[in-house]
């Protein structure tokens, strides 16, 4: 018994009880200070006890103990790898790098590290540095980092028959072979191949624990859902060594979250296509087609900047958010030269216009455009020698017509001839398709312009509507 416990027991023994018993009852504090310092003073005896319990087990696992030597116990040593996923931090597609906090589980027997629980105080398991026993050598064999962070910096927990856990956290940074072709709506797998550096097969066995890692304990993370974290074993001969060379690799699947990347690239850049569309209402007096059509262009070229940074610059496969852009980009730059043909045909002033382009530009085309013509009421001169003038009547030209008027239109159409004035006074019919090598009327231009711009319109319409359908069913939504 200790020296404080000889002095209480003498004052017990000799102190007047009578006298002792009332004080401790008339002062409260100094009975609850007496029942604290014997439990202390329990607690210090056990402490005492635990702590020569395990310098006593210290002294008898490490004596002899080589950390730097594998344990030779008959056969390989086998090594059972755990993987519980906590959080992807990046997926870095331009650089392919997958960087995870994981949670590594690792268990292995080591026949050196056995005792009797009953020697050492009923010592159920004993907490050591790393540094003291022998640790397999992990290894991430697709590692962008200089070292697998966390191997030896946390501490393993032995048991009594010699199995060892040793668990800790880690960051890993691993190569992750990226395919962008369906982004934003992707799937990514990301492989992280573990296995020992040093030992073969026949040294050290490594195995999975469980056939899936363990997703329980994940964060969540804003771009990527976790779909599954699957482990299979292989057992592969390197061209060094005709040894064996187990490894456990963990597959981690991923899907993106499209939402983002939905409403600030696809919608926009929808929309911007869409106003392309605005160009073909603007008329040609305002001087503004043009500059519209370009702005529409340098805007989705900028998208398709931002779209160009965040993908890996491959060859494999082209991104079907790619192709799009790039449709796009062409559709605006059609319809920016369609721009460009309208203005000029506009503008061309008092130059001749052949018949067939008449009849087949203005005349049919305006049909099928459903532009509405008008009244021409230009009389236009022109001295063909010196002998006759043509003068070119008044001529009226009804498009799209009612269809209770349709066959009096219809008879007007085919009927319809210019009125020739001859020199003589008199008055000849000439068949519209005739060759009428003097026609200058430059409303005829700008009808020829209204109709190319009302069908180049059309054909925007059906091309962006069909291709854009088209390309956006490749994702599978």
């Amino acid at each position: 018994m200790s020296d404080k416990g000889n002095v209480l027991c003498f004052v017990l023994t000799n102190v007047n009880r009578q006298r002792l018993i009332p004080m401790f009852i008339m002062d409260g504090q100094l009975l609850k200070i007496f029942k604290i310092w014997l439990v202390l003073l329990f607690i210090k005896e056990s402490t005492g006890r635990t702590t020569a319990n395990q310098q006593a087990l210290h002294a008898h696992l490490f004596t002899s103990y080589d950390a730097g030597e594998k344990p030779y116990c008959g056969g390989a040593v086998n090594v059972t790898l755990d993987l519980a996923l906590r959080q992807v931090i990046d997926l870095d597609e331009p650089q392919q790098i997958l960087r995870a906090n994981v949670w590594v589980r690792l268990k292995w027997q080591d026949c050196r590290l056995t005792w009797t629980p009953s020697s050492y105080g009923n010592i159920g398991n004993f907490i050591v540095p790393y540094k003291y026993i022998w640790i397999p050598d992990l290894t991430l064999y697709d590692s962008v980092s200089s070292e697998f962070v966390g191997l030896k910096e946390y501490r393993p927990n032995i048991y009594p028959d010699g199995t060892v856990y040793y668990n800790f956290p880690s960051v890993l940074e691993s190569i992750c072979t990226v395919d962008v072709e369906r982004f934003p709506y992707d799937e990514q797998t990301c492989k992280m191949l573990f296995g020992s550096w040093a030992y073969h097969g026949n040294d050290m066995d490594l195995q999975y624990k469980k056939p899936e890692g363990d997703l329980s304990s994940a964060v969540t993370n804003v771009e990527w859902t976790y779909i599954s974290l699957k482990a299979e074993r292989h057992v592969l001969y390197y061209g060094c060594c005709p040894e064996p060379y187990p490894d456990v690799t963990y597959y981690l699947r991923l899907k993106r979250k499209p939402q983002f990347y939905l409403i600030n690239l696809i919608v926009p850049s929808m929309l911007i296509t869409v106003m392309a569309a605005l160009g073909y209402y603007l008329p040609v007096e305002s001087g503004e087609k043009v500059s519209l059509q370009i702005t529409v262009m340098l805007s989705l070229a900028v998208f398709q900047l931002l779209v160009a940074d965040k993908l890996p610059p491959s060859a494999e496969a082209t991104p079907i958010i790619a192709t799009y852009f790039n449709f796009s980009l062409f559709l605006v730059g059609l319809a920016c030269v369609m721009a460009v043909v309208v203005i000029a045909i506009h503008y061309q002033g008092n130059r001749r216009m052949p018949d067939w382009l008449y009849k087949f530009g203005v005349l049919k085309l305006s049909v099928i455009t459903c532009v509405h013509l008008g009244n021409n009421s230009v009389v236009s001169k022109q001295k063909v020698d010196t002998t006759n003038s043509i003068v070119v009547k008044n001529q009226t030209h009804k498009v799209c017509p009612d269809l209770n008027e349709t066959n009096r239109n219809l008879t007007l159409i085919n009927l319809e001839k210019p009125v020739v004035t001859l020199e003589n006074g008199g008055e000849e019919h000439k068949d519209p398709g005739a060759t009428a090598p003097n026609r200058v009327n430059q409303d005829d231009w700008r009808r020829l312009a209204l109709v190319v711009d009302r069908l180049s319109f059309y054909v925007f319409c059906i091309v962006g509507i069909t291709g854009t359908s088209i390309i956006f069913s490749q994702f599978g939504m």
